[in-house]
């Protein structure tokens, strides 16, 4: 039989991540009117609301990761990891990964900014891209960090390597199937070509990750190194120290593509 089984239950889960990701934007949209509402309601200042995209962010990830939680422990249950690790060397290699993963998203965008040099037709993209952050940038860095670092990864983890991934596994049992379509889809829905390039291969990485490990604490916690080496306190955002991040970054993709080999080659010793 082929593996692609057609019946109702995995035609289900085939189309769940679409309804869910639809379901999502629409919860998240409402969310925003009940935020905005509560600020009226405690006569929050307009100079903190003019700056308070990272704090709503923020805000709607933690709300978002709760109500994400509870579906995904109503629909499946834990699964037990082909590779065990250990706290320490599952968070040293989360922080490989999440290094080497911003190193091959660097590379990308350094391929794009010469493309753009020569095809004028991306030069909008870019410039939208470059901006796209702007607005979680401005006020407090703390409010910055939770909604990019803490809490953004947290909610895209549990929604794309939680709810996706899962419900890809239940439709077919080859096993590239679920980590790839996942991260496919965390790139597309990331919405800009430039991004989503980078974001689907990173969105493989983590997909292969948890499934090696079945820990949303390491692929969170990588998740949440790659956009940290990109969102640097002010004191700390210096040319030097980017500088420095760049070069880890390339180094770390290597080792990287060494640790998905090994959980490759532990988890094929274990079966």
């Amino acid at each position: 039989m082929n593996r692609l089984i057609k019946e109702p239950k995995r035609i289900f889960f085939l189309l769940f991540p679409a309804i869910l990701l639809y379901l999502y934007d629409r919860v998240a949209e409402l969310l925003i009117v009940l935020v905005q509402q509560g600020f009226s309601w405690f006569h929050v200042s307009a100079s903190f609301i003019s700056t308070s995209a990272s704090f709503m962010d923020a805000t709607l990830s933690v709300l978002l990761t709760i109500l994400l939680v509870i579906v995904y422990r109503i629909m499946f249950r834990t699964k037990k990891a082909e590779v065990s690790l250990s706290l320490p060397k599952g968070l040293l290699f989360a922080t490989v990964i999440g290094f080497g993963a911003g190193g091959i998203a660097t590379i990308w965008l350094d391929f794009i900014d010469y493309l753009t040099l020569h095809f004028h037709v991306l030069q909008e993209e870019s410039s939208a891209f470059s901006g796209m952050y702007d607005d979680l940038e401005q006020g407090p860095y703390l409010f910055t960090f939770l909604a990019i670092v803490a809490f953004g990864p947290m909610v895209e983890e549990i929604l794309f390597r939680g709810l996706i991934f899962r419900s890809f596994e239940e439709v077919t049992s080859l096993p590239w199937f679920a980590f790839v379509l996942s991260g496919v889809l965390f790139g597309i829905w990331h919405g800009s070509f430039i991004q989503g390039v980078y974001t689907a291969i990173m969105g493989i990485i983590l997909g292969y990750f948890i499934k090696k490990t079945r820990s949303f604490l390491f692929v969170i916690f990588a998740h949440a190194v790659n956009n940290l080496s990109g969102t640097l306190p002010p004191s700390l955002d210096t040319d030097a120290n980017n500088t420095l991040i760049t070069w880890l970054s390339y180094l770390c993709i290597l080792p990287a593509l060494v640790i998905l080999f090994y959980l490759h080659q532990k988890s094929k010793q274990k079966a």
